[in-house]
């Protein structure tokens, strides 16, 4: 667990180091870039800031170093949501490929299955936090990959629920989640 959390972090460096090449916020011209960034940004994927297991997000860029999202999605027991905000560390622009944010949200995140014990199937809501990387393709680099760590701050009544499910004669082979969550997605920029 340790090693892919050290690569992660290694890949948002590499990808922010990569994007400060060669990139000065004074020489910038309009007319040469194009447009400063684009207004919404919608993603599939799967994840936290995908409201679940699978789900989907929209992002509304007021400026170029902000994005408010609500994400929806399914959990294998019922629905999840989430509402939040990215902070660009570099404005969001169409010139560059690797683009970093760190991550705040609300919503639905962490949820408890049990097969054959469904009185314990419960989705839980709490706050999440974390830092993801954006990565672009083609010529007009409007979509890609979303990439992104999240922590999330799991509830009380999650733990106590997880208490009660371990101690359960009936319940074998019970695994929880694990301290950190990965989303993964696919963007397109309108």
């Amino acid at each position: 667990m340790k090693k892919s959390i050290l690569l992660f972090m290694l890949v948002l460096f590499i990808g922010q180091a990569y994007s400060q090449q060669g990139f000065q916020y004074q020489t910038i011209n309009k007319k040469s870039v194009g447009p400063d960034r684009q207004q919404v940004d919608i993603g599939l994927g799967m994840g936290l800031e995908y409201g679940g297991f699978l789900g989907a997000q929209v992002e509304y860029l007021p400026i170029s170093h902000l994005g408010i999202f609500a994400g929806g999605g399914y959990y294998l027991v019922g629905a999840g949501w989430e509402l939040g905000a990215k902070a660009y560390i570099m404005p969001k622009i169409t010139e560059k490929h690797f683009r970093v944010y760190l991550t705040g949200m609300y919503g639905t995140n962490a949820a408890i299955m049990v097969i054959g014990a469904s009185e314990y199937n419960q989705i839980f809501k709490g706050a999440s936090f974390g830092a993801g990387m954006e990565i672009r393709f083609g010529k007009k680099k409007t979509g890609g990959l979303n990439v992104a760590l999240l922590y999330p701050v799991r509830a009380s009544e999650y733990d106590n629920e997880v208490e009660v499910v371990k101690h359960d004669s009936r319940i074998e082979n019970f695994s929880e989640p694990l301290p950190v969550n990965v989303s993964i997605g696919y963007h397109f920029e309108l």
